[in-house]
């Protein structure tokens, strides 16, 4: 049997995947309210510079964390700063494993019996404390748990940090104690790192110094924003992690040079491995760093046993090595994108038959495709896009990485000998950094540079990957036209989007409001798009949703009034417009008088002018349709003069076959008694015809009691009711009298707070409804 070890390792794999799928566990939250001051006391097992706002922070890593009681603070401060005295029973003299055994030990005592679950901290430290590497530290500050997406296509920040053992993170943290004992070894490193970092500072301009920062120590905190998205949009931001190509350069070089040297065999693998293992350690021993370090020790190994290395062996090796200490790594990118890669590349002997052979430009072409298709999935399943030119790319940065790595580490090893040196070494890197950002540049520029298309099944990838499997074991029988064939077939099962029908989607953002609605047939639409709590929700909602749904194109936007909370996210997106990916065919504003038009308003749409998108004004009587699907709008009448924004606020009634929605903004007082009229009038025979109950309501100005009257909803009598709203606001919203109004008439309400986005499909004529958070 070929690769025994493979088979047994696939098989283990999938077994952990099974796992996962029928078992799945989610982050637990914790019971510690958000926003309170706590302390908590743990080892610094890892530290590094981040930038939060405008400020640069150290943030410490805390593994084995303890949060106290209030009564039990000034006990354990006693204990940490001097160990030996308040536990003279031990005769232990390391005063950190003593400390480590007695927070073990006494966690029920100390612990409040709501934060039993945390284990790990991110502490955002304040002023210029700086604790050393493997101490035990007691810190207090204000606790921010990780949260829980709410949305589909939202990054999940309590899984993430969950696989890697961290619950939540300290902010404005302060250092209570410290112990006097710590990991010298780790603390010489990070101190290197440091001062390694200084250097590159120096030598290099800021933009090029973050990503060399980034290339060489592991510094993706401090990197440029700008080059960090441009980077990501052309599927080359992998260049600015610390990876397995950057331990194989040094690792292999270093070998290299001791075999030249005629250093002997053992004490070459123990030098190399060391040196590997020093490097990984001070830049933070990522997933990649780990597999290459275990792939490099299994070559070295053999090399000296005369055995024959095998690569996939010795990555099925790394990987199980790492899933017996933590099997959720399967779910993060990191993991799969690096162990996809080197799977694509051991696989490459047993399809390389079908790629030229006479055209080596062409063969590195077919190679690097078969590399992508390897972690094609991976792309599609985080990030619902993939980047075309990014093949071709890679084929130019991939190859200049050797140099550039190289590059830098002579300019910090010249650079503390003689700064000036080091200055006119970086001239090559920063010529080859230019280089890559004038590729990027170009491919940006180049029509279909974006494909996104959205999120795949299950399915999808489990018969996408079993196509490729096929493909390497008959690859040698194949003719290569049947080969190319499969591979476009594999490509298109994956990558097209089965037709979703009618739906309508209320995302949480927040203290805010957006919904997306699609027609079923191919067209895509949303009403409104901002949040007066959340942050940049064009980034970690909007966006990802839009993605994760494979829309690259809105048809129409539609703004009900220009309140920050219903505009920010689009107007943020219009800013962006080219580097998100996403179009806008046209955005309708509410038609209201000049004089009425805010500032909001006038820049809204002066923004959108600029890159091209048509705005129109929208009033009473207008209707856009599109296949079964009818969008009328019913206020405001054209050239509306209101007395506030709220009641000048776009309304929209939807038909979809049986089903109809009103959508109404923050719509109320004098707004919304000329629509209770208009809706009885429609009611009365006009030629839109109101039913006798509406399907679905979205609740105005997030569930306010101003708003959703008596009168209004005895017209309307809704079945279902949407409430968009921030967790825990300061208005209250929903109000408990909303509430009561829409109780009494038999209404299923909604709300984000409760649910998180909520999903409206229709099909058949059937109505149903998908809570997020319920899932």
């Amino acid at each position: 049997m070929r690769r025994p070890l493979c088979l047994i390792g696939l098989a283990f794999v999938m077994v952990l995947l099974l796992g996962i799928h029928l078992i799945p566990q989610r982050a637990r939250p914790c019971g510690v309210p958000d926003g309170e001051t706590i302390a908590a006391a743990g080892r610094v097992e890892w530290k590094e510079h981040r930038i939060t706002g405008t400020e640069e922070v150290l943030v410490v890593t805390l593994e084995e964390a303890v949060i106290l009681k209030p009564d039990q603070i000034s006990v354990l401060k006693q204990i940490i700063t001097d160990s030996e005295t308040a536990l003279s029973n031990h005769t232990d003299t390391d005063s950190v494993k003593k400390t480590e055994t007695f927070l073990k030990q006494n966690r029920e005592a100390l612990c409040p019996e709501n934060a039993g679950e945390v284990r790990g901290l991110l502490c955002y430290l304040e002023g210029e404390e700086n604790p050393a590497m493997g101490s035990i530290v007691l810190v207090e500050g204000k606790w921010r748990p990780f949260a829980h997406a709410t949305n589909p296509g939202e990054f999940d920040a309590a899984d993430y940090y969950r696989v890697t053992g961290q619950q939540g993170r300290l902010m404005r943290a302060s250092c209570l104690a410290e112990s006097r004992e710590f990991s010298a070894f780790r603390e010489g490193l990070y101190r290197l790192r440091e001062y390694l970092s200084l250097l590159i500072g120096a030598c290099y301009p800021q933009k090029e110094a973050s990503v060399m920062g980034a290339m060489l120590l592991g510094e993706k905190a401090m990197l440029d924003g700008e080059v960090k998205s441009l980077y990501r949009q052309n599927g080359i931001i992998h260049i600015l992690a610390i990876s397995g190509l950057h331990l194989s350069i040094l690792g292999m070089g270093f070998h290299r040079l001791l075999h030249r040297l005629r250093v002997p065999k053992l004490v070459d693998i123990i030098l190399s491995l060391a040196l590997m293992y020093c490097y990984g350690m001070m830049t933070g021993m990522g997933i990649s760093v780990v597999r290459a370090f275990v792939m490099f020790g299994m070559k070295l190994c053999a090399d000296l046993f005369g055995r024959t290395y095998d690569l996939l062996t010795a990555m099925m090796t790394a990987a199980v090595l790492v899933l017996v200490q933590q099997p959720l790594y399967l779910t993060q990118s990191g993991f799969l994108f690096s162990f996809g890669a080197v799977c694509g590349i051991g696989l490459l002997p047993s399809v390389s038959r079908q790629f030229p052979s006479g055209n080596r430009f062409l063969k590195s072409v077919f190679t690097g495709g078969w590399i992508s298709l390897c972690t094609l999935p991976v792309y599609l399943c985080f990030y619902y896009e993939f980047p075309p030119y990014s093949v071709l790319l890679n084929l130019i940065v991939i190859p200049c990485m050797g140099v550039l790595f190289l590059s830098g580490l002579a300019v910090m090893g010249a650079a503390a000998c003689f700064l000036p040196l080091g200055r006119l070494a970086a001239v090559p890197g920063i010529w080859i950094l230019a280089f890559y950002e004038k590729c990027c540049g170009l491919c940006l520029k180049l029509p279909g540079q974006r494909w996104i298309t959205g999120c795949p099944g299950e399915w999808q990838v489990a018969a996408f990957l079993g196509i490729l499997a096929a493909l390497v074991v008959s690859a040698e029988k194949m003719k290569r036209w049947h080969f190319f064939c499969a591979l476009g077939a594999a490509v298109l099962l994956l990558a097209v989007r089965l037709p979703q029908g009618f739906e309508i989607t209320m995302l949480d953002i927040g203290q805010g409001d957006c919904f997306y609605l699609a027609d079923g047939e191919g067209g895509h639409y949303l009403v409104d798009g901002g949040s007066s709590d959340k942050k940049e929700v064009e980034t970690y909602q909007i966006i990802p949703f839009l993605k994760h749904r494979g829309v690259g194109r809105l048809d129409a936007v539609f703004i009900t009034h220009s309140d920050a909370d219903h505009i920010n996210g689009i107007c943020a997106m219009l800013e962006k417009y080219g580097e998100t990916g996403i179009e806008i065919g046209c955005l309708f504003l509410p038609d209201v008088a000049e004089e009425c038009r805010d500032e909001n308003y006038w820049k809204l749409q002066a923004l959108a002018e600029s890159r091209g998108v048509p705005v129109r004004p929208l009033h009473a009587g207008e209707s856009l349709g599109s296949g079964k699907l009818m969008l009328t709008c019913l206020h405001p009448q054209e050239s509306y003069v209101n007395s506030d924004a709220n009641a000048g606020s776009t309304v929209l009634f939807l038909t979809y076959e049986n089903f109809s929605a009103l959508f109404t903004g923050d719509l109320e007082g004098e707004g919304e008694e000329l629509v209770t009229e208009r809706l009885s009038h429609m009611r009365s025979g006009e030629s839109t015809v109101l039913p006798q109950r509406v399907t679905l309501l979205k609740a105005a100005h997030h569930g306010s009691k101003n708003s959703t009257k008596e009168a209004f909803l005895a017209v309307v009598n809704p079945r279902i009711t949407l409430i968009s709203a921030g967790r825990d606001n300061s208005y209250g919203h929903p109000h408990r009298e909303t509430l009561d109004r829409l109780g009494e008439r038999g209404c299923l309400i909604y709300q984000t707070p409760v649910s998180g986005a909520v999903t409206v499909r229709v099909k058949r004529g059937c109505v149903r409804v998908e809570e997020y958070l319920t899932r």
